[in-house]
């Protein structure tokens, strides 16, 4: 007779093989990522443990904003773009109100075609551990913007598509 406890570490292996990642649900409490997620809507992202997480531009992270952005404890997580990430260099805004990633303007289809661009900010090159990140909604998003690139540490999930 096979124990329990054997039971359950061939299930937590097999699980682990198949790429069984844990998942959290989070609503969506201000409008600074609309049109792509609405206020209100529930998006499920994959977890990430400190220093997991290996960022690509375009990427939609849930993260814990620094107290040195507003935030304050048991504030609840935000949800923005990855714009830049380690290396990279950010400004905003070419003549046309589009952000430069490493000298490029970006083709963001995500934004709102009325949207307004970010606020203005100078060449910038993220720094190791941290990324740059907007909301697809800029005039509202409290974002790198205005407070500069988002430390990696803060970022506890990676939004699914």
């Amino acid at each position: 007779m096979i124990s329990m406890a054997a039971v359950l570490a061939v299930a937590l292996v097999a699980a682990a093989s198949c790429g069984f990642e844990d998942r959290n649900d989070f609503r969506m409490r201000s409008p600074t990522m609309e049109p792509t997620i609405e206020e209100g809507d529930i998006v499920t992202a994959t977890m990430v443990e400190p220093g997991e997480y290996q960022p690509h531009a375009s990427d939609v992270v849930v993260f814990h904003a620094p107290s040195d952005w507003g935030s304050s404890p048991g504030d609840p997580p935000r949800i923005y773009r990855v714009i830049a990430v380690p290396g990279d260099t950010v400004s905003c805004c070419d003549r046309a109100g589009r952000v430069l990633h490493n000298g490029t303007a970006l083709r963001e289809p995500y934004l709102a075609p009325d949207g307004e661009p970010p606020v203005a900010f100078e060449p910038l090159t993220v720094p190791a551990g941290h990324i740059f990140v907007l909301g697809d909604n800029r005039e509202l998003a409290n974002d790198s913007a205005h407070n500069g690139p988002l430390p990696l540490s803060t970022v506890i999930g990676v939004v699914e598509d």
